[in-house]
């Protein structure tokens, strides 16, 4: 093999491309290195073995998917950013589902990224529900309400948990409507 300069961002992109492609239960450390070309001893440089690797992983994906979440949102208001934010949520899992995966591990402790992450995901949901006049400790606890129901629905479409042969979009879209009009009433 040849040597190659590592850093820590091209060994957790490479791992979090391996993990959309394959799943997470692949991203080993050996599947990585081959992929990068070099010695998986190389990687503990950068990564605490595979379980940091996978950790790693988590904590780009929860930014990832908090990042999809606020571009979907930028020019919208109200429940026009309430339903985009909840189709780019489903988009990130469908398209990225080793990362989607991961944005589920919990964090190690208070100052892992994974708090920072989950937390910006929870505001911009807050954000928005301040649009719809819905503040203080109510708007988390609908943030949360809505965000569960979105993972729950996403998390059953990931492994094909719908079986009935009608389409999932409209399904998704009813949840949705479901979601918009209880945070209106």
């Amino acid at each position: 093999m040849t040597r190659r300069r590592l850093d820590r961002d091209t060994v957790v992109t490479s791992a979090i491309v391996l993990a959309d492609e394959l799943g997470i239960e692949e991203v080993a450390l050996g599947r990585v290195a081959e992929e990068l070309g070099v010695q998986s001893s190389a990687l503990y440089n950068h990564v605490d073995g595979v379980e940091g690797l996978r950790h790693a992983v988590a904590g780009q994906a929860t930014a990832n998917l908090a990042d999809a979440l606020r571009d979907a949102a930028v020019a919208r208001a109200g429940t026009d950013a309430l339903r985009a934010v909840a189709q780019a949520y489903r988009r990130f899992a469908l398209d990225h589902p080793g990362q989607y995966a991961r944005t589920l591990l919990p964090p190690a402790n208070s100052e892992d990224s994974l708090v920072v992450s989950h937390r910006a995901i929870t505001d911009l949901f807050v954000q928005i529900l301040a649009g719809l006049g819905i503040e203080g400790e109510t708007a988390i606890d609908t943030a949360r309400t809505i965000r569960s129901a979105v993972h729950g629905f996403v998390a059953l479409e990931a492994i094909d948990g719908f079986t009935h042969p009608q389409g999932n979009d409209r399904s998704f879209e009813h949840l949705v409507d479901i979601l918009v009009q209880a945070a209106t009433r």
